[in-house]
């Protein structure tokens, strides 16, 4: 449970941080926004899990990264074919542009950022080992 709150709590950062760069850069749809994504599935993939200077290899994380910003950069295509012209009225409340959800980076970006990193925190989480019961006597 605490690997789960963990990834929930890197991806918001990580994703929040990239997304609001990403609305004062303006991007928000098109071919830069799948470079946008794919940066946020490479920072969770080097963040999330073990720490960095705790792998055996460097390649470890590195390969995360990638593989990370290749589910991420996957992940937003299904979401723009599935929620294309979606619009929420409530997050105009909250002070996001009044878009369609997939062209909003600033929700975007979390929600992907916590999904990739509650899936490498659970899968690189540290592993206790099993101590085997006291023989009877």
């Amino acid at each position: 449970m605490v690997r789960v709150f963990l990834g929930i709590i890197k991806g918001a950062l990580i994703g929040a941080g990239v997304g609001y760069a990403a609305m004062q850069l303006g991007v928000t749809s098109g071919p830069v926004a799948y470079v946008i994504y794919a940066a946020v599935g490479f920072l969770v993939g080097l963040v999330c899990g073990k720490a960095v200077w705790r792998q055996e290899t460097l390649w470890t994380p590195a390969l995360k990264g990638l593989f990370g910003a290749a589910v991420c950069a996957g992940l937003y295509w299904g979401a723009a074919k599935l929620l294309g012209g979606l619009k929420l009225p409530f997050t105009a409340q909250l002070g996001a542009p009044d878009r369609p959800v997939i062209d909003v980076p600033l929700l975007v970006a979390p929600a992907l950022a916590i999904l990739y990193g509650i899936f490498v925190e659970i899968d690189d989480g540290e592993r206790k080992a099993k101590t085997p019961p006291p023989a009877a006597a």
